[in-house]
């Protein structure tokens, strides 16, 4: 499966600049990725070129994470590279291109499928793309999980988290562990009622060392890119996603619990690197990854139930055992399944140039029934047995 992804200059996510895999790595991209490490993993999974195109629209999320920021726009525009029109990426060559937002006006027809994240589960666009994909594209990725969760049709909303590869993550990190618990920089804001978008300060740091008193634990924790609201910093944090990775793989076990708002990525991240991850009962991707017994309420039982994790090395292995299978299960090939199932509808669909879908799909369904929409033909999900290598 050959893919794209394609963001807006104004994004603070992924590289800034458009990039092909082959002229790259795994390590190397990170060189050109100041910010989270959020599509990192999803882009080794796919061996993925990377375009950073001119600005499109305005959303909430451009709004919040730059424009009503002095200076971040100059920083964005000023530090990102090779950012082209829409138009001159050669569309044709992928099968899949994922966009982050809605940002194209999406053609009809053929090759490829066009899928696409929304940046804030908060933002209005992401509201609207629960009732459908907008824009002409074929999927709406639901990165909150709130969407159905079986491939139905096209086009279609569809919960789809943010795809991980585990088996690149541990080629790259993980050569040593700790006993350490790297701790959320979400579960300290919330320690010190503070907004998700808020700076980090002296205060955060505060509560951190308080945590490690109560958790007679050593505790570690990074808020370097946060010092810039949405991790925007002049000068941009070249590499930082490949040092906070670096930095959590050096510890055993993986603390989110009592996080404030999100649907829990930053422990997906963990569990790739191989921690224990601890998490809470109310965040989606906690619930997918987690143990059961590694699931807390809040913040109030939250120190006890990690003491008791931590005196139970007997459990060590069942609970990794646990977090890989969900890992490979909900994150890996569920979500390949769901995208190659829909690239072969697709292409059913507008398989034969000459006829109309609506013929080509008459001829499918000859015999008798009711002649479905071009884009509901029904097909099977791939089977498991090839390797994700196999996939690339």
């Amino acid at each position: 499966m050959k893919v794209a992804i394609v963001k807006q200059v104004l994004d603070v996510c992924g590289p800034w600049t458009s990039i092909r895999w082959r002229d790259t790595t795994p390590e190397n991209i990170f060189t050109v990725w100041p910010g989270k490490a959020q599509f990192w993993e999803l882009t080794c999974l796919f061996k993925a070129d990377w375009f950073v195109i001119s600005q499109q629209q305005t959303t909430d999320y451009t709004r919040w994470a730059v424009l009503n920021h002095p200076g971040h726009e100059a920083v964005l525009r000023g530090y990102s590279r090779d950012v082209i029109e829409p138009e001159e990426i050669p569309f044709s060559d992928y099968d899949l291109v994922i966009t982050v937002d809605a940002i194209l006006n999406v053609p009809s027809g053929g090759k490829p499928l066009f899928a696409y994240y929304a940046s804030e589960h908060m933002d209005r666009h992401y509201v609207e793309s629960r009732q459908g994909p907008l824009r002409n594209y074929d999927l709406f990725l639901d990165h909150m999980m709130e969407a159905p969760r079986d491939l139905k049709s096209l086009p279609q909303a569809i919960s789809f988290p943010y795809l991980r590869d585990p088996d690149t993550v541990r080629s790259v990190f993980g050569r040593e562990r700790q006993d350490a618990i790297w701790v959320d920089w979400r579960t300290l804001a919330t320690l010190t009622l503070a907004d998700f978008d808020d700076k980090w300060s002296d205060t955060t740091d505060a509560a951190a060392r308080r945590l490690e008193e109560i958790l007679r634990y050593t505790i570690r924790f990074s808020g370097e890119l946060f010092r810039g609201t949405y991790g925007v910093n002049d000068p941009p944090l070249w590499g930082h996603p490949r040092r906070y990775l670096e930095a959590v793989s050096k510890c055993k076990y993986y603390l989110a619990a009592g996080r404030i708002s999100g649907g829990g990525q930053g422990l997906a991240d963990a569990a790739s690197l191989g921690c224990i991850c601890i998490g809470q009962k109310d965040k989606v991707y906690h619930r997918m990854i987690c143990h059961p017994d590694c699931l807390s309420d809040g913040l109030i039982g939250m120190p006890k139930m990690v003491r008791d994790i931590l005196n139970s090395t007997d459990k060590h292995q069942e609970i990794l055992a646990w977090q890989d299978q969900a890992l490979q299960d909900a994150f890996v090939w569920g979500p390949i399944g769901i995208l190659e199932k829909a690239i072969r509808w697709k292409r059913e669909t507008f398989a034969t140039p000459n006829q109309t879908p609506v013929d080509l799909l008459q001829g499918i369904v000859a015999g008798g029934g009711k002649t479905p929409h071009p884009k509901q033909i029904v097909a099977p999900i791939v089977s498991r047995s090839s390797s994700v290598n196999e996939r690339k």
